[in-house]
């Protein structure tokens, strides 16, 4: 649902935009009937070294908002590291593109995951939850790996890719209304305070279109949370 809203934004600011989706019948009748998206309908892991290469060549931005479905088959089945898999696979596709300036590489994550270079404050409660999910729930250690991809093999020295991690706090389906980025958490995983996919959307979109915001959060691992009334 973040990448329809996603999808929607950028096509309202006039962006070109070539989407991966398994399910374009999701998409509204107007999205399908913009000239400037184009929709190859696959599931993305599915798709050849060799097509993906060909989707990323020539973006600015490539932006994963990949998620394991909240149900049995989706947290214990295939694929396990679906957004590790995707992220890796992605960031080969830009490198063989080979393109003239960096790309951005914006990635949907979840406040859950602790940012690998930083000394975040976690409650104690918050510490055995996550070490919890970290050992029973396989999206919460695919979430952890996809991060550490990002510090670990890409960094900041790629020629090809700088990136950005965007973690938002419990997701919920409402309008863009005003938000929060901070570096770290400013409250416990459960009493955050939630956060509209809209709004997760309208931040990735600021960060393709806006090189200050993005010179501000590249290599980092911004939180984002609807603003407080």
């Amino acid at each position: 649902m973040t990448g329809r809203s996603l999808v929607e934004q950028l096509l309202d600011g006039g962006h070109k935009v070539s989407a991966i989706v398994r399910s374009p019948q999701k998409l509204s009748a107007k999205v399908l009937n913009n000239s400037n998206l184009s929709i190859v309908e696959a599931a993305i892991l599915e798709l050849s070294d060799k097509e993906l290469e060909e989707q990323v060549r020539n973006c600015d931005a490539v932006v994963s908002c990949l998620g394991h479905v909240m149900n049995f088959r989706g947290i214990f089945g295939h694929p396990r590291k679906l957004c590790t898999q995707t992220t890796q696979r992605l960031c080969k596709a830009i490198d063989k593109s080979a393109p003239s300036e960096p790309v951005k590489f914006i990635l949907m994550n979840t406040v859950g995951v602790k940012n690998p270079n930083s000394d975040e404050e976690r409650t104690f409660f918050d510490r055995i939850v996550l070490g919890l999910l970290h050992y029973t729930l396989p999206p919460h250690r695919d979430n952890e790996m996809v991060a550490e991809h990002l510090y670990e093999n890409i960094g900041e020295k790629s020629k090809n890719i700088e990136w950005c991690s965007v973690r938002p706090d419990s997701l919920i389906n409402a309008e863009i209304s005003p938000y929060q980025i901070s570096q770290s958490p400013v409250t416990g995983i459960f009493t955050g305070r939630p956060t509209s996919r809209a709004n997760v959307a309208h931040f990735m979109v600021a960060l393709i279109e806006s090189w200050t915001l993005w010179n501000e959060w590249k290599f980092r691992t911004p939180v984002i949370m609807n603003a407080t009334e």
